[in-house]
C-alpha cells in the first residue's frame, strides 16, 4: 500500500515538473514543444485541471478550435464558475463560426455577471462579425463601464497592500488602476503625500 502511494505521489510530482516546462513553453510561444510536455504531463496526472486547461489554449493558439471547445466544455463540468474557461470558450465558438451559439452563450454569461468587462468585449467582437454596428456599439459602452468598476477594484486594492507593506501587489494594483482609469492618478499622488509629508509634490 506505501508502494503505491509513493508510486503516486512521484507521478503527481513528475506531472508538476512537466506541466512546469510545458508552461515554459508555452509563455515563448513554442506551442509544439508544450504541447509534448503537457501531454507528458497529463498521462501521469489525468485529474489536473490546470494542465487540462493549459492543453485547451494550446490548442486555441494553434488554431484547433474544435478540439479546445472539447477540452473547455469537458472542464466546465467541474469547474463551472471559473470564467477563463467560460472566455476561451467564447473565444472558440466566434472563431470556429458558430454564431448563434456564441452570441446564447455570450448573453447567458452577461446575465449572470454584468460587470465583467471581457463578456461585453467578446459580445462586441461577435457584433462586428454580424455586421451589428448598434449591438456593437451597445457592447462597447458595457465594456467601458465595466473596466471604470474595475479601475476602483484596483484602487481599493492597492491600498490594501500598501496599508498591508506589500509594495510590489500594490504597485501592480496601481498599475492597472491607472491603465484603466488615469483620473485615478490624483487619488493617489495624494494618499502617497498623506503618507510622507516630507515628500515635495
Amino acid at each position: 500500500m506505501s508502494c503505491a502511494l509513493f508510486a503516486g505521489c512521484a507521478d503527481k510530482g513528475a506531472a508538476r515538473t512537466l506541466y512546469i516546462k510545458a508552461l515554459e513553453r508555452y509563455g515563448q510561444k513554442d506551442f509544439e514543444k508544450a504541447d509534448a510536455f503537457i501531454d507528458q504531463s497529463l498521462k501521469l496526472d489525468k485529474k489536473n485541471d490546470q494542465a487540462k486547461f493549459l492543453k485547451a489554449k494550446i490548442y486555441f493558439f494553434q488554431g484547433r478550435y474544435k478540439e479546445a471547445q472539447e477540452k473547455l466544455l469537458d472542464l466546465q463540468k467541474s469547474n463551472s464558475d471559473l470564467k477563463d474557461i467560460q472566455t476561451y470558450l467564447i473565444r472558440c465558438l466566434i472563431l470556429d463560426g458558430q454564431k448563434d451559439l456564441a452570441r446564447k452563450t455570450i448573453d447567458g454569461a452577461i446575465k449572470k455577471d454584468k460587470g465583467d468587462w471581457r463578456l461585453h468585449q467578446l459580445s462586441a467582437v461577435l457584433a462586428a462579425k454580424e455586421e451589428n454596428f448598434e449591438s456593437r456599439l451597445e457592447a462597447l459602452n458595457n465594456a467601458q463601464e465595466a473596466l471604470q468598476g474595475a479601475a476602483q477594484v484596483y484602487y481599493d486594492l492597492s491600498t490594501i497592500w500598501r496599508s498591508l507593506g506589500v509594495q510590489g501587489k500594490a504597485a501592480e494594483c496601481k498599475e492597472r488602476c491607472l491603465a484603466l482609469d488615469k483620473s485615478y492618478s490624483e487619488r493617489f499622488t495624494l494618499e502617497e503625500n498623506s503618507e510622507n509629508p516630507y515628500k515635495k509634490p
